[in-house]
């Protein structure tokens, strides 16, 4: 792994590269209140074959925070098209987690080097009128989207989304919970409540596009899922993981590689 720190808006973003840089270029966007260390065991498998890049998203763990009101999809590309430009990419694969998904595409087409998007725990929206219909939006599953979280609220967020029965896990999570700037929740509440059309400019997109789901993410709602019309969803179908829920980057990391590799590796 190699480290590198750029400045996007006066503020530093920590940017991780990972593999051969002679491999095809993937770039990952880790979730809400995660970090890119969340990724290791996902990179892990995909590592062999791809150059991989993700960064702390701004206001979690090494980067500096935005101001709530910076959270755009404008800004939001700047920030990936100085990533991919420090690198001297200029066709690279996209693969959004979680809130990462929604950021992706919220952006996907301001950033010419984007070809191939996955996604998993996002679903496309239209409008925000879709919130109700995607999301199981529950009081705590809502607190994702506070700012300041206590300790309580911390773990009552982890047992309606993440429901991982591991300590050590458990205990990762709350941290990046708790550490995670209230800014970034904050704005991305905003960004959400602006949400723009997904599915309209995903149908505008020449390139394929893979929606994952993991069968047992309590988050997301399938049913919503299964009714979205995109020209270009790849096998005209969503990707359902058989084991694992919302946090399936650490849940079952192996069966989301192979779906990703048979996605990004296909002509």
């Amino acid at each position: 792994m190699k480290t590198t720190t750029i400045t996007c808006f006066g503020k530093s973003v920590s940017v991780f590269e990972f593999g051969n840089d002679t491999n095809p270029t993937l770039l990952f966007i880790h979730g809400n209140s995660a970090h890119a260390g969340f990724f290791i065991p996902l990179i892990r498998l995909l590592e062999p074959k791809y150059h991989i890049i993700t960064l702390d998203l701004p206001g979690h763990r090494q980067s500096g925070a935005w101001k709530k009101e910076d959270f755009s999809r404008e800004n939001f590309a700047l920030l990936f098209n100085s990533v991919l430009d420090y690198f001297n990419i200029s066709q690279v694969d996209a693969f959004g987690f979680s809130m990462g998904g929604l950021i992706l595409l919220e952006c996907f087409d301001l950033i010419p080097a984007i070809k191939k998007i996955a996604v998993v725990g996002h679903p496309p929206l239209r409008s925000v009128d879709d919130m109700p219909n995607a999301y199981v939006l529950t009081d705590d599953v809502s607190l994702y989207l506070q700012g300041s979280l206590t300790d309580d609220e911390a773990e009552r967020v982890y047992n309606a989304v993440i429901q991982i029965n591991d300590q050590q896990i458990k205990s990762e999570i709350k941290e990046a919970l708790l550490e995670t700037s209230p800014s970034f929740r904050e704005g991305c509440l905003l960004m959400a409540q602006h949400v723009s059309d997904q599915v309209a400019r995903l149908n505008q997109f020449s390139q394929p596009i893979a929606v994952i789901h993991a069968k047992d993410d309590v988050a997301i709602k399938l049913e919503y899922l299964k009714k979205l019309e995109i020209n270009n969803l790849w096998g005209q179908k969503i990707q359902i993981i058989s084991e694992g829920g919302h946090f399936i980057i650490y849940e079952n990391p192996e069966e989301l590689a192979a779906i990703l590799d048979h996605f990004y590796s296909r002509i």
